[in-house]
């Protein structure tokens, strides 16, 4: 079972590659990462990640933390 993470980003790919490579320094278990641009000038990003709620939290705790975020959703 995984969990999904859905974030906004404001600075397209730059934003993305920024979000990936700090959960790639965070060391957390992803299973996939996808990225779809939005009608506005940012993009949406979705997080899988193993459905454990404490992996969960702590990866929308970390992409909370930066800059590019605009909003953080759990499905």
């Amino acid at each position: 079972m995984e969990g999904r993470v859905y974030a906004r980003l404001d600075q397209g790919v730059d934003s993305f590659l920024r979000v990936a490579a700090t959960l790639r320094r965070k060391e957390f278990n992803i299973k996939a990462l996808n990225m779809v641009s939005s009608e506005n000038s940012g993009v949406d990003m979705e997080v899988q990640v193993d459905n454990c709620e404490r992996t969960i939290n702590d990866v929308v705790n970390v992409i909370l933390k930066l800059a590019d975020v605009k909003e953080v959703r759990i499905s």
